[in-house]
């Protein structure tokens, strides 16, 4: 089974970041110019890889890459 890391990687690889820009503390607007739809687009990806219902006031928590894995984590072990 992959880790929540590697199936991020396939997300981001879907959504045209290289991998070589990923780092933990990059951030979706400043760092990769995502706009409101991106974000959305991120959220629909998350909920279709992990399984994870990602709500609207969810989307404030995801900020970076970091806050996305944590985020996904918190809501596999609950």
């Amino acid at each position: 089974m992959k880790t929540v890391e590697e199936q991020f990687m396939q997300i981001f690889m879907f959504m045209g970041i290289p991998k070589e820009k990923i780092k933990i503390e990059s951030s979706f607007v400043d760092d990769f110019d995502f706009d409101e739809h991106q974000l959305i687009c991120l959220a629909l990806y998350i909920d279709i890889f992990f399984k994870v219902n990602i709500k609207v006031s969810d989307y404030n928590e995801i900020t970076t890459v970091g806050d996305a894995i944590d985020l996904v984590k918190k809501k596999i072990n609950n």
